[in-house]
Protein backbone atom coordinates (compact mmCIF):
# COMPACT_ATOMS: atom_id res chain seq x y z
CA UNK A 1 0.00 0.00 0.00
CA UNK A 2 1.07 3.68 -0.55
CA UNK A 3 1.20 6.06 1.90
CA UNK A 4 -1.91 8.12 2.53
CA UNK A 5 -0.92 11.97 2.37
CA UNK A 6 -2.76 14.09 4.89
CA UNK A 7 -3.02 17.26 2.83
CA UNK A 8 -5.07 15.55 0.10
CA UNK A 9 -7.50 14.26 2.47
CA UNK A 10 -7.72 17.50 4.47
CA UNK A 11 -8.38 19.42 1.11
CA UNK A 12 -11.37 17.20 0.89
CA UNK A 13 -12.46 17.75 3.83
CA UNK A 14 -12.44 21.53 3.50
CA UNK A 15 -14.31 21.43 0.28
CA UNK A 16 -17.16 18.83 2.16
CA UNK A 17 -17.47 21.39 4.86
CA UNK A 18 -18.32 24.27 2.06
CA UNK A 19 -20.43 21.58 0.59
CA UNK A 20 -22.54 21.50 4.05
CA UNK A 21 -22.77 25.19 4.34
CA UNK A 22 -23.55 25.70 0.90
CA UNK A 23 -26.68 22.83 1.13
CA UNK A 24 -27.74 24.08 4.25
CA UNK A 25 -28.26 27.48 2.94
CA UNK A 26 -29.83 25.88 -0.31
CA UNK A 27 -32.43 23.98 2.19
CA UNK A 28 -33.25 27.27 4.15
CA UNK A 29 -33.79 29.19 0.94
CA UNK A 30 -36.06 26.05 -0.12
CA UNK A 31 -38.12 26.33 3.48
CA UNK A 32 -38.48 30.16 2.46
CA UNK A 33 -36.05 31.03 5.90
CA UNK A 34 -34.14 33.17 3.94
CA UNK A 35 -34.37 34.95 0.85
CA UNK A 36 -32.50 34.98 -2.89
CA UNK A 37 -31.81 38.53 -3.58
CA UNK A 38 -29.02 39.52 -5.70
CA UNK A 39 -26.14 40.22 -3.29
CA UNK A 40 -27.31 37.26 -1.04
CA UNK A 41 -27.42 34.83 -4.43
CA UNK A 42 -23.22 35.17 -3.97
CA UNK A 43 -23.24 32.43 -1.86
CA UNK A 44 -23.88 30.13 -4.89
CA UNK A 45 -20.51 30.62 -6.35
CA UNK A 46 -19.24 28.63 -2.89
CA UNK A 47 -20.68 25.21 -3.97
CA UNK A 48 -18.43 25.55 -7.59
CA UNK A 49 -15.09 26.56 -5.62
CA UNK A 50 -15.87 23.37 -3.24
CA UNK A 51 -17.29 21.30 -6.39
CA UNK A 52 -14.01 22.18 -8.23
CA UNK A 53 -12.12 20.72 -5.24
CA UNK A 54 -13.54 17.40 -4.75
CA UNK A 55 -13.06 17.21 -8.48
CA UNK A 56 -9.35 17.91 -8.68
CA UNK A 57 -8.35 15.66 -5.83
CA UNK A 58 -10.70 12.91 -7.27
CA UNK A 59 -8.06 13.14 -10.29
CA UNK A 60 -5.27 13.60 -7.60
CA UNK A 61 -6.27 9.95 -5.89
CA UNK A 62 -6.62 8.58 -9.82
CA UNK A 63 -2.55 8.54 -9.68
CA UNK A 64 -2.24 7.63 -6.33
CA UNK A 65 -4.43 4.87 -6.29
CA UNK A 66 -2.34 3.47 -9.31
CA UNK A 67 0.99 3.72 -6.94
CA UNK A 68 -1.32 1.58 -4.37
CA UNK A 69 -2.02 -0.84 -6.98
CA UNK A 70 1.79 -2.02 -7.29
CA UNK A 71 2.16 -5.72 -8.10
CA UNK A 72 -0.85 -6.05 -9.81
CA UNK A 73 -1.43 -5.76 -13.60
CA UNK A 74 -3.00 -2.61 -15.31
CA UNK A 75 -5.97 -3.90 -16.67
CA UNK A 76 -6.47 -4.94 -12.82
CA UNK A 77 -6.06 -0.83 -11.72
CA UNK A 78 -8.45 0.13 -14.78
CA UNK A 79 -11.19 -1.93 -13.47
CA UNK A 80 -10.89 -1.06 -10.16
CA UNK A 81 -11.55 2.59 -11.54
CA UNK A 82 -14.69 1.12 -13.78
CA UNK A 83 -16.34 -0.22 -10.36
CA UNK A 84 -15.60 2.43 -8.31
CA UNK A 85 -16.91 4.93 -11.05
CA UNK A 86 -20.22 2.31 -11.68
CA UNK A 87 -20.50 2.73 -8.09
CA UNK A 88 -20.86 6.11 -7.86
CA UNK A 89 -23.51 6.63 -11.42
CA UNK A 90 -25.68 4.02 -9.14
CA UNK A 91 -25.30 6.01 -6.35
CA UNK A 92 -26.59 9.12 -8.51
CA UNK A 93 -29.17 7.14 -9.83
CA UNK A 94 -30.87 6.58 -6.43
CA UNK A 95 -30.40 10.40 -5.92
CA UNK A 96 -32.16 10.95 -8.94
CA UNK A 97 -35.54 8.62 -7.80
CA UNK A 98 -35.25 10.03 -4.24
CA UNK A 99 -35.26 13.62 -4.94
CA UNK A 100 -38.18 12.83 -8.26
CA UNK A 101 -39.93 11.13 -5.30
CA UNK A 102 -39.23 14.10 -2.75
CA UNK A 103 -39.80 16.77 -5.41
CA UNK A 104 -43.37 14.89 -6.08
CA UNK A 105 -44.43 14.80 -2.50
CA UNK A 106 -43.31 17.55 -1.12
CA UNK A 107 -42.03 20.52 -3.87
CA UNK A 108 -44.62 19.33 -6.29
CA UNK A 109 -42.87 21.44 -8.73
CA UNK A 110 -41.10 18.56 -11.07
CA UNK A 111 -37.74 19.74 -10.16
CA UNK A 112 -35.31 16.50 -9.67
CA UNK A 113 -31.90 15.98 -9.88
CA UNK A 114 -31.13 14.60 -13.43
CA UNK A 115 -27.24 14.74 -13.66
CA UNK A 116 -25.81 15.76 -10.38
CA UNK A 117 -22.64 15.89 -9.13
CA UNK A 118 -22.84 11.87 -8.43
CA UNK A 119 -23.61 11.04 -12.20
CA UNK A 120 -20.73 13.51 -13.79
CA UNK A 121 -17.98 11.97 -11.54
CA UNK A 122 -19.19 8.84 -12.17
CA UNK A 123 -19.25 9.25 -15.73
CA UNK A 124 -15.36 11.88 -16.17
CA UNK A 125 -14.17 8.35 -13.63
CA UNK A 126 -14.75 6.16 -17.11
CA UNK A 127 -14.12 8.66 -19.58
CA UNK A 128 -11.03 9.40 -17.82
CA UNK A 129 -9.29 6.04 -18.35
CA UNK A 130 -8.14 6.82 -22.18
CA UNK A 131 -6.50 9.91 -20.88
CA UNK A 132 -4.57 8.20 -17.83
CA UNK A 133 -0.82 7.59 -19.44
CA UNK A 134 -1.03 11.22 -20.78
CA UNK A 135 -0.05 12.78 -17.13
CA UNK A 136 0.46 16.17 -16.85
CA UNK A 137 0.09 16.68 -20.54
CA UNK A 138 -3.75 16.28 -19.30
CA UNK A 139 -3.49 20.07 -18.65
CA UNK A 140 -4.01 20.49 -22.48
CA UNK A 141 -7.30 18.34 -22.98
CA UNK A 142 -8.59 19.63 -19.34
CA UNK A 143 -8.81 23.05 -20.27
CA UNK A 144 -9.54 22.77 -23.88
CA UNK A 145 -12.84 20.92 -22.35
CA UNK A 146 -13.16 23.50 -19.92
CA UNK A 147 -13.37 26.43 -21.84
CA UNK A 148 -15.54 24.62 -24.06
CA UNK A 149 -18.27 24.15 -21.04
CA UNK A 150 -17.66 27.91 -20.23
CA UNK A 151 -18.17 29.61 -23.67
CA UNK A 152 -19.11 27.43 -26.39
CA UNK A 153 -21.57 24.89 -24.99
CA UNK A 154 -23.73 27.17 -23.07
CA UNK A 155 -24.80 28.68 -26.40
CA UNK A 156 -26.23 25.47 -27.54
CA UNK A 157 -29.99 24.83 -26.24
CA UNK A 158 -30.95 21.65 -28.82
CA UNK A 159 -31.28 18.76 -28.95
CA UNK A 160 -32.22 18.74 -24.97
CA UNK A 161 -31.32 15.57 -24.48
CA UNK A 162 -27.56 16.54 -24.46
CA UNK A 163 -27.92 18.18 -21.19
CA UNK A 164 -25.15 15.55 -19.49
CA UNK A 165 -22.78 17.42 -21.73
CA UNK A 166 -24.11 20.69 -20.92
CA UNK A 167 -26.47 21.47 -23.77
CA UNK A 168 -30.36 22.65 -22.18
CA UNK A 169 -32.75 25.04 -23.03
CA UNK A 170 -33.17 28.18 -21.25
CA UNK A 171 -35.91 26.92 -18.37
CA UNK A 172 -33.98 23.44 -17.76
CA UNK A 173 -32.26 24.75 -14.95
CA UNK A 174 -36.09 25.23 -13.56
CA UNK A 175 -36.41 21.71 -13.73
CA UNK A 176 -33.68 20.27 -12.09
CA UNK A 177 -31.39 20.78 -9.33
CA UNK A 178 -27.47 20.01 -8.57
CA UNK A 179 -26.72 20.30 -12.15
CA UNK A 180 -23.03 18.92 -13.61
CA UNK A 181 -21.88 18.73 -16.70
CA UNK A 182 -19.37 16.86 -18.49
CA UNK A 183 -18.67 20.18 -19.98
CA UNK A 184 -16.58 21.77 -18.05
CA UNK A 185 -16.47 19.01 -15.20
CA UNK A 186 -14.89 16.17 -17.20
CA UNK A 187 -11.88 18.75 -18.14
CA UNK A 188 -11.68 19.59 -14.16
CA UNK A 189 -10.78 16.26 -13.19
CA UNK A 190 -7.88 15.65 -16.33
CA UNK A 191 -6.49 18.75 -14.05
CA UNK A 192 -6.47 17.23 -11.24
CA UNK A 193 -5.09 13.94 -12.85
CA UNK A 194 -2.66 16.40 -14.60
CA UNK A 195 -1.83 18.03 -10.90
CA UNK A 196 -1.61 14.52 -9.60
CA UNK A 197 1.42 13.53 -12.24
CA UNK A 198 3.62 16.64 -11.28
CA UNK A 199 3.36 17.00 -7.52
CA UNK A 200 2.73 12.82 -6.64
CA UNK A 201 4.96 11.10 -9.96
CA UNK A 202 4.20 7.88 -9.23
CA UNK A 203 2.77 8.08 -5.87
CA UNK A 204 5.19 9.93 -4.07
CA UNK A 205 4.66 13.41 -2.60
CA UNK A 206 7.51 15.55 -4.59
CA UNK A 207 7.54 18.40 -1.76
CA UNK A 208 7.96 18.58 1.55
CA UNK A 209 4.89 19.49 4.31
CA UNK A 210 5.11 19.58 7.98
CA UNK A 211 3.28 17.16 9.96
CA UNK A 212 -0.29 18.55 10.58
CA UNK A 213 -1.52 20.00 13.42
CA UNK A 214 -5.17 19.33 15.12
CA UNK A 215 -7.01 21.17 12.24
CA UNK A 216 -5.32 19.32 9.51
CA UNK A 217 -6.21 16.13 11.58
CA UNK A 218 -9.51 17.15 12.05
CA UNK A 219 -10.04 18.03 7.92
CA UNK A 220 -7.77 14.76 7.09
CA UNK A 221 -10.57 12.54 9.14
CA UNK A 222 -13.57 13.79 7.60
CA UNK A 223 -11.52 14.13 4.02
CA UNK A 224 -11.52 10.16 4.30
CA UNK A 225 -12.91 8.99 0.60
CA UNK A 226 -15.08 6.76 2.91
CA UNK A 227 -16.28 9.09 5.62
CA UNK A 228 -16.53 11.65 2.91
CA UNK A 229 -18.70 9.81 0.67
CA UNK A 230 -21.17 8.84 4.02
CA UNK A 231 -21.55 12.67 5.23
CA UNK A 232 -22.15 13.43 0.93
CA UNK A 233 -25.16 10.95 0.88
CA UNK A 234 -26.62 11.89 4.12
CA UNK A 235 -26.35 15.45 5.12
CA UNK A 236 -28.86 16.91 3.20
CA UNK A 237 -32.01 14.37 4.40
CA UNK A 238 -30.44 15.39 8.05
CA UNK A 239 -30.38 19.07 7.02
CA UNK A 240 -34.27 19.27 5.11
CA UNK A 241 -35.61 17.09 8.21
CA UNK A 242 -34.17 19.65 10.85
CA UNK A 243 -35.50 22.30 8.99
CA UNK A 244 -38.81 20.63 8.47
CA UNK A 245 -38.77 20.26 12.40
CA UNK A 246 -37.59 23.66 12.65
CA UNK A 247 -40.36 24.70 10.59
CA UNK A 248 -43.31 22.73 12.45
CA UNK A 249 -42.44 23.99 15.38
CA UNK A 250 -41.76 27.11 15.26
CA UNK A 251 -43.76 27.99 12.25
CA UNK A 252 -40.81 29.87 10.63
CA UNK A 253 -40.82 28.52 6.76
CA UNK A 254 -43.00 26.73 4.38
CA UNK A 255 -42.06 24.46 1.58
Amino acid sequence: MGERYWEVDAIRGIALVGMIVYHFLACMVMYHMIVEDPEFLTYYGTINIASASFVLIAGVALILRHARKKGRTTSEYYRSIVVKALFLFGIGMMITIVSWIGSTLFLHNGAFIKFGFMHMLGVSMLLCIPFLQLGKWNFIPGIIIVLLGIFVIPQFTEPGWLYPLGVHGADFMQYTQDYFPLFPWFGVLLIGIALGAVFYPNGIRAFRLPNPGALGRFFAHIGNGRITLAVYLVHIPIIFGILWIVSTITGIGYL
